[in-house]
């Protein structure tokens, strides 16, 4: 595997009846090894993609700077994930988190930076123009053009409401 697997994050996958999540990480997971390498964001392929998963997908440009923290730029958002968050394409994570406290959900992104894939659970409570208590999970895998510095990021963001 390219990546550590966080084992809470493994066996809340195995045991969880939402097979999406198991259904992304075999799909990334197969890309790779076939080719022995972190896959590029050009080959992760929305035709390809597991059913059902598409409107649950972000993809993330990590954007970095000399000298500067890297950020993360939206660049794809499934419908999913436009219906429920005020996110959009072609804003940065730190745009986005604006009045939130960013420390847990810059920290899996910056995880994802160093091949750690885990899932986060949160909520929209704060966010939802309705108001409603959302909650949901995200896992995030890496990609790189080169096959060796992540440049991008693959994410599913699931709603539980």
């Amino acid at each position: 595997m390219f990546v550590e697997l966080d084992p809470a994050a493994g066996q809340w996958i195995a045991s969880n009846a939402d097979r999406r999540w198991a259904l992304l990480l075999e799909y990334w997971n197969h890309l790779a090894q076939r080719l022995d390498r972190l896959p590029k964001r050009a080959e992760i392929d929305p035709v390809g993609l597991p059913v059902g998963l598409l409107s649950n997908i972000f993809l993330v440009d990590v954007v970095r700077a000399d000298g500067a923290p890297p950020r993360f730029r939206f660049r794809l958002l499934g419908a999913s994930i436009t219906a429920r968050e005020r996110v959009r394409p072609g804003q940065y994570l730190d745009e986005y988190m604006t009045g939130t406290t960013p420390d847990e959900m810059t920290r899996h992104y910056l995880d994802c930076l160093e091949r750690r894939v885990r899932i986060r659970h949160t909520n929209l409570a704060w966010d939802h123009p309705s108001k409603e208590f959302i909650s949901y999970h995200v896992m995030l895998l890496p990609l790189s053009s080169d096959g060796t510095v992540v440049d991008a990021l693959l994410g599913l963001a699931i709603y539980e409401a």
